[in-house]
């Protein structure tokens, strides 16, 4: 997530998680609970899958935190609803253009929480 500690990670997209369809798509995270049995190699990075996902995602800690989604499919842009942006992308007009383009119906908002484009 964006913050003011480090700038590498620029956006951040926050979804609308109420809609019964949003609720499918969650039947898919390889975080949930529900789904440790599954063998999910194939969609991590083999660098951190053994020493760190598989341990991590069963014993939550600062970095997961039972917060977090990771879903194996797309996600619909009708559930989106904000992005949040970074200082670097707040400032780059083309790289918000670009964002609006392809999430015309969301507001992108910078890291004090005001919306910049609606």
């Amino acid at each position: 997530m964006p913050s003011l500690a480090q700038d590498f990670v620029q956006i951040w997209i926050i979804i609308n998680w109420i809609s019964k369809y949003a609720k499918l798509l969650k039947e898919w995270d390889i975080l949930d609970l529900k789904n440790l049995d599954k063998d999910v190699r194939e969609f991590v990075h083999p660098g951190v899958y053994e020493k760190f996902f598989l341990p991590n995602r069963r014993n939550k800690d600062l970095f997961f935190t039972d917060r977090e989604s990771a879903i194996l499919f797309w996600i619909p842009p009708v559930l989106i609803e904000w992005i949040l942006v970074w200082r670097k992308y707040e400032k780059n007009k083309k790289i918000l253009k670009k964002i609006k383009d392809l999430f015309p119906n969301v507001y992108i908002c910078n890291l004090n929480g005001k919306v910049i484009t609606e």
